[in-house]
C-alpha cells in the first residue's frame, strides 16, 4: 500500500510541473518608465534610453530593457547600441538667383557671358557681352546660387508675380558645383497656375534630393516668359553631434599595483580615461569582465588596452590632460581593473572615466497605450524582435532620410526592485532525478524482498 501511496505522489508531480512551466508570465523588473509618443497614429517609435535605463539593466546584452503595453504584455522592441538618427527638421530658406538669356542665340548672334564669383565662390553678378536681340515674351534660364557649404536641398520653390494669365511652362532642373559640368536633377518641372470662377490651382514646387551648390533652369520651350521674383528652398538643419556621456568611477587598490573598479549596470562602454594626479604619467593596462551571477564559475579577466600612456600637466593653473582611449567596439562589463605597468607609485587609485553613447529603442504600437519601458531583470530571455528587414523595406520605399516617429521617457520608479535581479535557480533535471528516485525505492523493495525470502528460508534449518 505505501508503494501505491508514493507512486500516485509521484505521478501528481509529474503531471503538475508542465503546467508550472506553461503558466509562466513576464518576469519581473527592478524598474518602469513611461512613454510619450510624439503622435499617436505612427505604428512604430523609436525612444532615445537613458542613463538610469543603463543602470538598471542586468544583461550584457540589454535582452532585459523592452516595451510593454497598458495591459502589461511585451510589444516587438528591439535595442539600438548607436545614437538614434533623428530627422532633422526642415526649414525654408531663400535663395539667390539670376536671370540668363536662352542658350540658343537667335538671328545668329553669339552668347557670351562673363560670371562674376567671390573668393567663397559666391555669384556676384553676370555679365552679358552677347550680340543677342532677344524677342519679347522669351523663357530665360534661372541660375541658383545656394551659397558655401549648403544644406541638403529637399525642395524648390519657384515665386512669380500675381497674373490672370495662365501659366503653363516646363523647366529642366540641373545641377553643379562647379558651373562648368552639370547633371540633370529633373528632366521636366511643370510649373502652372489657372484659374476659373474664382477658383485657383497652382504648381510652384518640385521635390529634389541634392547637396549641389549652383542649380539651373532651362526652359523647355523658347516662348513662356515668367514673371520670377524669388526661389526658395526647403533644407534640412545639420544634425547636432552627439555627445559622450561620461561615468567616473572610485577604485580600490589591489596587489601589485592593481586597481579595481565597479560598475552597476550595462552601459556600452567605448571609450576609458585615466584621471591621474597633477604633474604625472604612468602607462596602464585595463581589463574587464562580467561581475554578476550569470555563470556558475567567474569569468575571466578580458585585456581591452595595454600599454595606455595617462598623463597630466598643470601649467600655471591650466590643467591639460591625456586624450581619451578608444575600446575595440561596445563593452557592457561591470568589473574594470587597472594595472599600472611603469611609472611612479601613486599614493591612492586613481578615478577612471569610462565614456559611451545613449542608444534606443525601436518597438511597434502593439496592444493599448500607453506604454512603458522596463528594465533590470534576471529572469528576462533573449527574445528582441529583428525589425531590420522591415526598416530597411521602409527606407527603400520612403527614401533614406525616413525615420521612425520619435517618443521620449519620463522619469522612472520603482517597480520590483532589487528582487528582480535574484537569478533563477540552477535548472534541474527533474525527469532525471524521478527516474533515480524510482530506481532506488525499487532497489529497495527488490532488497527488502530478498532479505523477507532469507529469514523466511533461515528458520526452518534453525
Amino acid at each position: 500500500m505505501n508503494c501505491n501511496r508514493i507512486g500516485r505522489w509521484l505521478s501528481l508531480a509529474l503531471m503538475t510541473l508542465p503546467l508550472a512551466l506553461v503558466a509562466q508570465t513576464l518576469p519581473p523588473y527592478a524598474r518602469q518608465w513611461q512613454i510619450t509618443l510624439s503622435r499617436d497614429d505612427a505604428g512604430a517609435y523609436r525612444v532615445p534610453l537613458q542613463a538610469d535605463v543603463y543602470g538598471a539593466a542586468y544583461w550584457p546584452d540589454l535582452r532585459d530593457v523592452r516595451v510593454i503595453d497598458a495591459d502589461g504584455k511585451p510589444v516587438a522592441s528591439t535595442v539600438h547600441a548607436a545614437p538614434a538618427p533623428t530627422a532633422a527638421p526642415l526649414r525654408r530658406v531663400p535663395l539667390r538667383w539670376f536671370a540668363l538669356p536662352p542658350r540658343a542665340a537667335a538671328d545668329g548672334g553669339t552668347l557670351a557671358l562673363m560670371v562674376e564669383r567671390s573668393t567663397d565662390g559666391t555669384v556676384v553678378a553676370i555679365h552679358d557681352t552677347s550680340t543677342v536681340q532677344l524677342r519679347p515674351n522669351v523663357a530665360l534660364v534661372w541660375l541658383i546660387d545656394r551659397g558655401p557649404a549648403p544644406a541638403r536641398l529637399l525642395s524648390l520653390k519657384v515665386e512669380w508675380a500675381e497674373t490672370d494669365t495662365p501659366v503653363d511652362v516646363d523647366y529642366r532642373l540641373e545641377g553643379s558645383d562647379d558651373l562648368r559640368d552639370w547633371q540633370t536633377l529633373d528632366p521636366d518641372v511643370h510649373l502652372l497656375q489657372l484659374r476659373n470662377q474664382g477658383q485657383a490651382l497652382r504648381r510652384d514646387s518640385a521635390q529634389v534630393d541634392t547637396r549641389l551648390r549652383y542649380l539651373r533652369m532651362v526652359p523647355l520651350q523658347e516662348q513662356g516668359s515668367l514673371a520670377v521674383t524669388g526661389f526658395s528652398g526647403e533644407v534640412t538643419t545639420p544634425a547636432m553631434p552627439e555627445r559622450w556621456k561620461w561615468l567616473e568611477i572610485a577604485g580600490t587598490a589591489g596587489a601589485n599595483k592593481d586597481y579595481h573598479y565597479a560598475l552597476k549596470g550595462r552601459y556600452p562602454i567605448q571609450r576609458f580615461e585615466v584621471v591621474m594626479p597633477a604633474n604625472s604619467t604612468a602607462s596602464w593596462n585595463l581589463a574587464s569582465r562580467d561581475s554578476t551571477a550569470i555563470e556558475t564559475t567567474p569569468t575571466r579577466w578580458q585585456p581591452r588596452a595595454a600599454g595606455v600612456t595617462a598623463w597630466n600637466l598643470n601649467e600655471n593653473g591650466n590643467e591639460q590632460r591625456s586624450p581619451p582611449g578608444q575600446l575595440d567596439g561596445r563593452v557592457g562589463d561591470q568589473a574594470w581593473r587597472l594595472q599600472q605597468v611603469s611609472g611612479a607609485a601613486l599614493a591612492a587609485a586613481p578615478p577612471l572615466r569610462l565614456g559611451y553613447q545613449t542608444g534606443s529603442v525601436l518597438f511597434l504600437a502593439q496592444g493599448r497605450a500607453p506604454y512603458r519601458l522596463v528594465a533590470g531583470s534576471a529572469l528576462a530571455s533573449a527574445n528582441h524582435a529583428d525589425l531590420e528587414p522591415m526598416l530597411a523595406e521602409l527606407r527603400t520605399r520612403r527614401g533614406a532620410q525616413w525615420q521612425p516617429s520619435s517618443a521620449a521617457l519620463g522619469l522612472g520608479s520603482a517597480l520590483a526592485g532589487d528582487a528582480a535581479y535574484t537569478p533563477a535557480p540552477i535548472a534541474r533535471d527533474w525527469k532525471s532525478l524521478v527516474l533515480w528516485g524510482v530506481l532506488a525505492l525499487g532497489t529497495l523493495l527488490v532488497g527488502g524482498l530478498a532479505l523477507s525470502l532469507l529469514r523466511g528460508q533461515a528458520k526452518p534449518t534453525d
